[in-house]
């Protein structure tokens, strides 16, 4: 009879209050004394007056209030949200209908799990029992029913974030109960609140994270193991700035139930002495007195973002070196307690972390998180805007291939940041899928990578080939059979157990392209590029020359694949010899150690992570020998002067950008330009647009008598006997 009467009334108030906007309760009465109550306007709610109802809302969450009609003229109602289900929320939500709850006296049990915060475990000589005593003299009086959450102010005062009754013994279906003073009360477990600071998207993508989720997730297991206790077991995460680790802190320890206690500098570093270890000290009592006291049935996680800022490795200040040592002590206490509380870090500098930190029985587990590879930045960036863009059909499968090729170092939060410009500029437009590529293409020229804004190393990503460099045919005939090939398929290479190139040497006359032809290899390889001379390595001061050149190679495995370009190798590392030893020489030969060290710790497994070296010079003779052995320089590629269809195809280039007469014939130029580099090609056809401005101000294109003029005085800047010399060294090295 009353599952009829219950279902009869359900299908009365589905349509009365399906358009009723939910309001709290206390803009309408802020007094504590008549709590779980739903204010609704007479005309939807007179059937309810003074009916213990479950108030359910669209989004299939509910409250348990007791229904309150009266005459007033709005159309939204006031509900109370202390007894609730669980992340209720009032915000954006109306009132779907009334479900009557029968009044049940005859529980049994009731069962609940406590979720508090820190500052309950604040509270001196805190215990499960006088836990409970707060839980029931709380949920006193309210009416509750199984599954519900009871959240308020006041228990928040006591450190009770809230208490979720998980079961009542007894109780019959469609009823609601109040406990009783002589009704067992069964706290579960006890469980801490996940910090507000941790991040917690609504959506986490695994692409990428494989292993070091698998890593963390086997730590967390084996803490929990009874014969493990004792045994140091924290782990240190390590990764780029943006590439997501405490996410994935914050996603596997949701995962696992995990009880978590997150510092960060911002909440304990203090100004005066002694504070800062006092706050490390009283969080770490916490940890103890929660595990001890209140026993917890999940494991209990201390997490130390940027632990860098806690131990830094070259600080001689004497609050820094006292802070590092009490965080010392404080986690070498934890296995001698016996306690199974587990400790992660995370840093984005690990080099600046304290050698002390890192040793074995502190943080011995050290964790990498490395950048997406291609197809992992491809799947992400898919993944980003196909969950977060009502654009989504705009991304098509070539812009999300353009997207990976073009996003060299780019950290999931890259991906994020140019997710978010792309959609600003959509705002208040609609392109065409063509449209919408040269908008994504635009937009990567703007969006720079985390890595490389705080590198001094610059980073480029080229737009321009092979098609800009005229002639040269043979020269680029041999780069796509010798590097071009095994860089794109590097996988057949490994089948034959070949490694891909790691060097290669340009070598040829000053000013025939070996600049352009590296930059334009650069964008054929769909590698990034980063480009230096001897200028910018070299420095007055003692190390900062061949910390550099580590650097260089650093922020090239960020970008990789990536594309390391040498100007001038010869001016940077010459040729040892006896007389190196002293003076100047000794910077060079530190250089080259330093180089030749970076150089044999490339990695040539995968053609996505490669980094290629190339270098250029217009000495190779004053290399030294251990540069050019193979396996460092693998490939010595000849650069040569122009020869005379080369010579008329870079005319051809640069009569595209100047305005040449019709009936100026390049080939007769260009036959008597012989032994002209490029340079001096692209400063006659300079030279001669300056000679037609001077002879005529009026003048709208170059004629043969500029070039006539300018050829009688402008001469070769290469001799044939240097030509010659290049050409021998090729032959030498046969």
């Amino acid at each position: 009879m009353w599952e009829c009467w219950s279902n009869i009334c359900l299908l009365l108030s589905c349509g009365m209050c399906s358009d009723l906007l939910i309001l709290p309760l206390n803009l309408l009465d802020n007094s504590e004394l008549e709590p779980q109550r739903c204010v609704v306007p007479a005309q939807y709610g007179r059937e309810f007056h003074s009916s213990w109802c479950k108030c359910l809302l669209h989004d299939g969450s509910y409250a348990v209030c007791r229904v309150t009609a009266r005459d007033a003229q709005e159309t939204c109602c006031f509900l109370d949200d202390v007894v609730t289900s669980k992340n209720f929320t009032v915000n954006n939500q109306r009132l779907r209908s009334f479900a009557p709850l029968k009044q049940f006296t005859e529980v049994s049990e009731v069962g609940c799990v406590v979720t508090i915060n820190e500052q309950l475990l604040e509270r001196p000589n805190i215990s499960l029992e006088e836990l409970r005593d707060d839980v029931r003299i709380f949920l006193r009086h309210l009416k509750l029913i199984s599954g519900c959450h009871v959240q308020h102010p006041r228990l928040l005062q006591l450190g009770i974030v809230s208490i979720e009754v998980c079961y009542a013994t007894g109780l019959e279906d469609n009823s609601c109960f109040e406990l009783q003073r002589e009704t067992p009360l069964k706290i579960v477990d006890v469980r801490l609140a996940t910090p507000a600071a941790l991040p917690r998207p609504p959506h986490y993508h695994t692409q990428g994270f494989e292993n070091p989720l698998e890593a963390l997730g086997q730590l967390l297991i084996n803490a929990a193991r009874q014969q493990l206790h004792g045994l140091p077991l924290n782990a240190l995460l390590v990764g780029p700035v943006g590439c997501g680790k405490s996410t994935l802190l914050a996603e596997l320890l949701h995962a696992h139930n995990c009880n978590v206690l997150y510092v960060t500098a911002s909440r304990v570093l203090r100004s005066y002495p002694g504070e800062t270890e006092q706050q490390l000290r009283r969080i770490f009592h916490a940890a103890h007195t929660f595990k001890q006291r209140l026993q917890p049935k999940q494991r209990i996680v201390l997490v130390l973002e940027d632990l860098e800022l806690f131990c830094p490795a070259e600080s001689q200040d004497p609050a820094a070196l006292r802070i590092a040592a009490q965080l010392y002590r404080l986690i070498d206490e934890l296995p001698q307690r016996n306690s199974g509380i587990l400790c992660l870090a995370t840093s984005s500098a690990p080099d600046a972390i304290n050698n002390q930190a890192r040793r074995a029985g502190r943080f011995g587990h050290e964790i990498s998180i490395e950048l997406p590879t291609v197809q992992e930045r491809r799947l992400l960036f898919a993944a980003l805007w196909q969950r977060q863009s009502d654009k989504a059909e705009l991304l098509t499968e070539a812009a999300q291939d353009y997207v990976a090729q073009h996003t060299q170092g780019f950290a999931i939060a890259d991906l994020e940041l140019l997710k978010r410009q792309l959609q600003q500029k959509l705002i208040n437009h609609c392109p065409t899928a063509a449209e919408f590529e040269l908008l994504l293409q635009q937009t990567l020229l703007q969006c720079k990578p985390s890595a490389s804004r705080a590198s001094d190393v610059r980073v480029q990503h080229l737009t321009q080939g092979f098609e800009v460099i005229g002639g040269m045919a043979a020269l680029k005939r041999t780069l796509q059979v010798s590097i071009l090939s095994a860089l794109q398929q590097s996988a057949a290479h490994a089948r034959f157990g070949l490694s891909l190139p790691r060097g290669v040497l340009l070598y040829g006359p000053p000013g025939c392209a070996k600049t352009s032809i590296a930059k334009c290899l650069a964008k054929e390889a769909h590698m990034s590029f980063i480009a230096t001379s001897a200028a910018e390595v070299y420095s007055p001061y003692v190390g900062c020359a061949e910390r550099f050149v580590a650097q260089l190679f650093n922020t090239a495995r960020k970008h990789a694949p990536c594309l390391i370009f040498l100007d001038e190798i010869d001016a940077l590392v010459g040729r040892r010899t006896v007389a190196n030893g002293t003076g100047g020489g000794s910077v060079q030969l530190r250089i080259l150690s330093t180089l030749l060290t970076e150089m044999d710790g490339i990695v040539s497994v995968a053609g996505q992570q490669h980094i290629l070296v190339v270098a250029a010079t217009n000495r190779p003779d004053m290399l030294d020998d251990a540069l050019l052995r193979p396996g460092r320089f693998d490939k010595l590629i000849h650069v040569p002067a122009p020869d005379l269809e080369s010579r008329l195809a870079l005319l051809q280039l640069h009569s595209k950008r100047m305005p040449f007469d019709k009936r100026l014939q390049l080939e007769e130029i260009a036959a008597r330009t012989d032994r002209f580099s490029g340079a001096d090609l692209c400063n006659l056809c300079n030279e001669a647009a300056i000679e037609a401005f001077q002879r005529d101000f009026d003048c709208s294109s170059i004629e043969l008598q500029d070039f006539e003029t300018v050829l009688s005085r402008l001469k070769s800047s290469l001799s044939q006997s240097q030509i010659e010399s290049y050409y021998q060294f090729q032959s030498s090295r046969l």
